[in-house]
């Protein structure tokens, strides 16, 4: 008993309460089919438009505005873009005496928004500018986020430096109750700036898809963006693959010096061989660091072979000079001389057949 409180008082206050208790219109715990998400959003005073079951569309679109660079060696990219996201909320609509045409605005917070994260950024992605919801007469609600960030995404560098990538950026739900809402992929706001542009890389054609993975239920899907881009190979064919072609041709002049002298053709195959691994080595820096073969490997261990091929043929020619005489010599090296160049083209095409279709 609260000392001061006048006797009638406090009879009226039990009197409400056991009437109260016994009409059961005492208020209860939340039941037990309402989710931890809408209760919570309830204490916020923030509407969830999905309640009671309903399912809710989202559409979204990846607008890309540029890339900064591309790492093949940690296969990542970093992009900059847009990501439109777009929904309907009934709770947000207007009757039809207080509908006016035009577009209301709430910032962040106010009501309710999907909770979407960037599945395969190397970290967590902050929004750089994360727009304003923008709500029509009919509760249609827009929002723009501009974010900027690293992407880690699987390259094919089997073709290199002759190949094409797809870039990927993965977005999907990250709340819990991502089943309740069926995402949907707003052709008009995908695509890319005319100006957006990437070193050694030509930017091509931009989409998105819904994907659901094999065996997940309905509801567990995320939106792929995808990038096609073509490389410029042709700082690897002038600065990498000529050169190199040119080195194993060179070699070939030693079928053409006196099948007599041994020491001006080892010593010619020797030095170019040396020069091959020292270029080799100067290019390395732009090469890719990957567990499988480039057809640029390919091509690399192949003039090694046949380098190393001309040495050991001049070798062979010196023995049955010294055992059969210079007839049997010449015989040999002059076949050597178209032998090799033919045996070298027939191996690059295979090669190139074999890497490049």
């Amino acid at each position: 008993m609260v000392d001061g409180m006048p006797d009638g008082v406090r009879v009226a206050i039990l009197l409400t309460a056991l009437v109260a208790g016994a009409t059961g219109t005492v208020t209860a715990a939340p039941a037990a089919d309402v989710s931890p998400m809408t209760e919570t959003l309830r204490k916020e005073g923030i509407h969830w438009p999905g309640e009671d079951g309903k399912r809710l569309e989202v559409s979204l679109g990846v607008y890309l505005i540029d890339f900064a660079r591309i790492n093949l060696r940690e296969e990542s990219f970093d992009m900059a873009g847009y990501l439109d996201v777009s929904w309907t909320d009934p709770g947000l609509a207007l009757k039809e005496g207080e509908r006016h045409g035009k577009p209301r605005r709430y910032r962040p917070g106010q009501v309710w928004t999907p909770a979407l994260e960037f599945v395969n950024a190397v970290e967590q992605v902050l929004a750089e500018r994360e727009g304003d919801i923008y709500v029509d007469d009919q509760g249609h609600a827009t929002q723009r986020v501009r974010f900027s960030h690293k992407f880690q995404s699987q390259f094919d560098l089997r073709k290199f430096p002759f190949d094409r990538q797809t870039l990927t950026v993965v977005v999907a739900p990250f709340d819990p109750f991502a089943r309740d809402l069926d995402l949907r992929v707003d052709e008009e706001r995908v695509g890319k700036l005319s100006d957006a542009s990437v070193t050694d890389w030509e930017v091509g054609q931009v989409g998105a898809r819904i994907e659901r993975r094999p065996g997940e239920i309905r509801g567990d899907e995320r939106l792929l963006f995808e990038v096609k881009i073509t490389r410029r190979s042709t700082f690897y064919v002038w600065r990498v693959l000529l050169p190199m072609t040119l080195l194993v041709m060179t070699t070939w002049l030693v079928f053409w010096f006196d099948v007599t002298i041994l020491q001006p053709q080892v010593s010619t195959g020797l030095a170019i061989l040396l020069s091959l691994v020292t270029f080799t080595y100067a290019v390395d820096f732009s090469l890719p660091k990957v567990a499988y073969l480039t057809f640029i490997d390919r091509y690399t261990l192949s003039a090694f072979s046949f380098v190393l091929a001309v040495i050991f043929a001049v070798s062979t020619l010196h023995v049955i000079f010294k055992k059969k005489g210079p007839d049997a010599a010449l015989r040999i090296q002059h076949r050597a001389r178209w032998a090799f160049p033919l045996a070298f083209l027939s191996v690059i095409g295979t090669v190139a057949i074999l890497s490049l279709w």
